[in-house]
């Protein structure tokens, strides 16, 4: 190991525990009071215990940062991840910052820019850095694969919070739409992971997509928002099952051996 790949390793730890600093208030605090949790609401905003996602992430992400230093992870966390990981964290916590100040437009940009340079790291690992073992799967796949389906359910609800706003009266017919829409795109991205390839089928980014659905259902009142939510919900959980479904009526598919992780 080199004495740079082992400076990488420690920045790596060093915005970890900054990343860990900027968002785990949030997690662990209280409820939002009624009213600030009036700011930035939409019609697409879920429950506020979806933030507990966050949670398993930084405790994968902790398990990352500490696999890194194993010989068997160098690797794929040198060449895999790289310095993606570093620029993804300083990229999320500038969002979370601006979000938490109500600059919803200028906090969108950097939740896409968020989005992208995580999207690289999950793209990378699944083509060019397949897991060969499950502690490859654990530590360094499904940190990202959650971190990834996560930045994708938070995009639609930034761009609803950055673009829109509630009114007394409830939805209008447009927003209406619009948010359905939005639910519809979360819905068959999270079956998209599991179709990804086939071979590369990523069911964590789908469950996350799922629990995010699940929370919109239970956070809005209108009929249409919630039930549609609700529906996105239940595709997006019972659809990675479909292969162990086919299995047991004696139907093959090629998902059967898709592995749970990307």
């Amino acid at each position: 190991m080199s004495k740079f790949h082992i400076f990488q390793k420690v920045v790596n730890v060093v915005v970890y525990l900054f990343f860990l600093s900027t968002t785990v208030y949030s997690v662990v605090g209280p409820a939002p009071e009624d009213g600030s949790a009036s700011d930035g609401q939409t019609y697409i905003t879920p429950s506020f215990w979806i933030e507990w996602v966050w949670t398993v992430i930084h405790l994968l992400l902790g398990a990352f940062v500490i696999y890194q230093w194993f010989e068997s992870a160098h690797e794929q966390a040198i060449h895999g991840v790289g310095w993606h990981f570093v620029i993804s964290v300083l990229l999320n916590a500038a969002w979370l910052a601006l979000v938490k100040h109500n600059h919803y437009i200028i906090g969108f940009v950097f939740l896409l820019l968020t989005a992208s340079s995580v999207s690289f790291v999950f793209y990378n690992l699944a083509n060019n850095h397949p897991a060969s073992t499950w502690y490859h799967k654990l530590f360094i796949h499904a940190p990202f694969s959650l971190w990834h389906g996560w930045i994708v359910f938070s995009a639609v609800v930034g761009l609803f919070q950055a673009f829109s706003h509630t009114s007394e009266e409830g939805p209008g017919v447009w927003s209406r739409i619009f948010v359905i829409i939005g639910l519809l795109f979360l819905t068959f991205t999270s079956v998209g992971y599991v179709e990804y390839k086939k071979q590369k089928g990523d069911i964590t980014s789908a469950f996350v997509i799922a629990l995010g659905l699940l929370a919109v259902f239970t956070n809005q009142s209108d009929n249409w928002i919630r039930w549609v939510a609700f529906a996105g919900a239940i595709v997006s959980f019972l659809y990675p099952a479909r292969p162990y479904v086919f299995k047991l009526v004696g139907r093959n598919t090629e998902a059967e051996n898709a592995p749970l992780l990307g």
